[in-house]
């Protein structure tokens, strides 16, 4: 067993001794999870029916282009057509959009002093950004720039790269102002996107690539919002890199919010298996309804007691 830890949550990582001895069945010291990396179907067969998940590690979003945001917002349903009309006048007025086709150097340098401001603000924030950031400035054909200024100030900046294989625009990087008032930005930006990847000749359009457990250091929301904004999630897998499955318990939900979220397979067959989502909660029976999405056969609650409880999905719900 190796204990490793994710900001603050603590992740037992078990392996086959562990398995075989029964250790992945203890509450391993006080880790908040226990992660079984690319199980055997034997593994698999052992811990499912004691509360594991067997899921991908990573979520690839993406939806269809469109060529004017009224063609886009008749693909809503009525509230949410509603909010985004609004969060895009709001952000219009006021505003200046700005879009590169291949970024330039300096105007990469005002993004990023803005993407650390960005994530000094939220309360896990990692500088992910930093590690591409060289990637960007030598291959600046690749990435596209869509920017949003208020007189000559940039208040909010995504960082998206083409990926011609899919004749796909993906979205990357995002950065908001803290200080700026936020009347709908990072929606209205969210929506630009897609309006822009048609205007490059780019058929799909990606929300990027999320840690498959939001209420940690992704919020819940953002899958709610992805999702409304009509993005379908599919194993990263099935677009562009390996991504083998793992078998996860949370013991805790102690530095995560609750309800915590995942998407999990139904099969130890990856390929056919159908993807159901589980609303991860204290309370036994949490509303299921905000998180159906398309792509998913089904949502159910997944009880978490306490280190000392025993976590699986709840049968009367």
């Amino acid at each position: 067993m190796e204990l490793t830890t994710h900001h603050d949550l603590r992740i037992a990582v078990l392996d086959t001794s562990d398995v075989a001895s029964g250790g992945a069945l203890e509450h391993t010291g006080d880790a908040d999870l226990l992660r079984v990396v690319d199980p055997t179907p034997e593994q698999y067969a052992e811990l499912i029916p004691h509360g594991f998940l067997f899921k991908p590690q990573w979520l690839f979003w993406t939806r269809p282009v469109y060529s004017t945001l009224d063609a886009y917002l008749d693909t809503l349903r009525p509230r949410m057509r509603k909010s985004t009309r609004h969060a895009i006048r709001q952000t219009e007025s006021g505003h200046r959009l700005e879009v590169e086709e291949a970024v330039d150097p300096a105007r990469l340098d005002t993004w990023f002093a803005l993407y650390e401001r960005h994530i000094a603000s939220l309360p896990r924030g990692t500088l992910y950004a930093a590690e591409d950031l060289e990637w960007f400035r030598t291959h600046p054909d690749q990435v596209v720039g869509i920017y949003l200024y208020s007189g000559d100030r940039m208040v909010a900046g995504l960082l998206c790269m083409k990926v011609p294989r899919h004749r796909m625009l993906r979205m990357t990087y995002y950065a908001c102002d803290p200080d700026h008032p936020d009347q709908g930005t990072t929606r209205y930006m969210y929506v630009q996107a897609g309006v822009v990847a048609a205007e490059l000749g780019h058929e799909v359009l990606s929300a990027g690539a999320d840690p498959n457990f939001y209420g940690h250091d992704i919020a819940t929301g953002l899958y709610l919002l992805k999702r409304r904004l009509g993005f379908r999630a599919d194993p990263l897998w099935r677009y562009e890199a390996d991504d083998p499955p793992v078998l996860e318990k949370v013991l805790s939900l102690d530095r995560c919010e609750d309800p915590s979220f995942c998407v999990a397979y139904g099969d130890y067959d990856v390929r056919r298996a159908p993807l159901t989502g589980y609303v991860l909660s204290r309370t036994p029976a949490p509303a299921t309804h905000p998180f159906h999405a398309p792509m998913l056969a089904s949502v159910v609650p997944h009880h978490i007691s306490d280190r000392r409880g025993d976590n699986r999905p709840c049968p009367d719900c």
